[in-house]
């Protein structure tokens, strides 16, 4: 598992960063190699005596935007919850996946966010047992497999969220088996969305539900992918969109690939793709609206707080 540092070198909206921490955590167990790797993370804390509520926020494909993951980390801090921003690009010297998904894999940020959980947890000024997770796009994919019971036995450790929110989640690659660790999920996804559809969040979230996990909550907004960025709709030529070739991972790490006939790493999955012409360049994004945004917030705090995050 990935190591973490807790910088103080940045604020929302006025509100500092108090502590500089490194944590390093073992290796996970696991069909999909994993390097060791210090990342960073800011670390905002509630104007409140603790134990407090927190969220690990993972970003999405473009990395940490201070109008999207440090938007979210500021409304959750003014609701009384801190919020831990995880960066998973910058340390290993990306600046974005959009074009480049196998940059930094989701589980490479699955870890960092355990690592992040880790830490958390050994804090006196956090309740242990009210820690949960989100993010948007790649974030919340990460939000997702963090859940699932074949990637708990993948990490090697016995840590879980307690509960996950999963902003417009890429949900074209899906595990074979759905069972969770049974802790709440709130899929919050775009009507309009054409780079992470969401009629596959709506299937996966079916098959969690029948699988046993009974509190998976859905909303559907009438918005396009990446609501965050307020202003006009825009398109992003270069996008790797995965979203034409539906696929299911194996409990060993493999994708089973129904118009291949075969399962595959995931390596030689991404290879397919484009030689099979499968693989669309394009996706479009914001659009979104101050009160489209600030009415997403309320729902993920009202979320929250029904969750006795509060």
């Amino acid at each position: 598992m990935s190591a973490i540092t807790l910088s103080c070198t940045d604020t929302v909206d006025g509100l500092l960063v108090p502590e500089r921490i490194a944590i390093d955590s073992l290796a996970p167990v696991s069909p999909i190699a994993v390097q060791p790797q210090t990342v960073s993370a800011r670390l905002f804390r509630p104007d409140r005596s603790g134990p407090v509520a927190a969220m690990v926020i993972l970003s999405s494909s473009a990395g940490i935007q201070r109008h999207r993951e440090l938007f979210y980390a500021a409304r959750l801090v003014r609701a009384g919850i801190a919020a831990c921003v995880v960066d998973s690009f910058g340390p290993r010297g990306v600046r974005s996946t959009v074009a480049d998904q196998s940059l930094v894999t989701a589980f490479q940020m699955e870890c960092d966010a355990h690592a992040a959980l880790r830490y958390l947890q050994r804090d006196r000024g956090i309740d242990r047992a009210r820690i949960g997770i989100m993010g948007v796009s790649k974030g919340g994919v990460t939000a997702v497999n963090s859940a699932l019971a074949v990637r708990r036995h993948w990490r090697g450790v016995e840590e879980t969220f307690a509960l996950h929110v999963a902003i417009c989640p890429g949900c074209v690659a899906q595990h074979r088996d759905p069972a969770t660790t049974g802790a709440p999920m709130f899929f919050m996804l775009a009507e309009y969305d054409d780079y992470t559809p969401a009629h596959y969040a709506l299937a996966y979230a079916a098959r969690m539900r029948a699988a046993g996990s009974s509190d998976v909550r859905i909303k559907i907004y009438k918005a396009h992918h990446g609501w965050e960025s307020v202003g006009p709709l825009y398109h992003i030529p270069l996008a790797q969109n995965y979203s034409d070739c539906p696929n299911l991972i194996e409990d060993d790490g493999r994708h089973f690939v129904a118009a291949a006939g075969r399962a595959m790493t995931e390596a030689e999955y991404r290879l397919w793709v484009r030689e099979a012409g499968l693989l669309r360049l394009g996706a479009h994004a914001g659009g979104g609206t101050v009160a489209l945004r600030e009415r997403a917030a309320d729902d993920l705090v009202a979320f929250l707080r029904g969750r006795a995050f509060n």
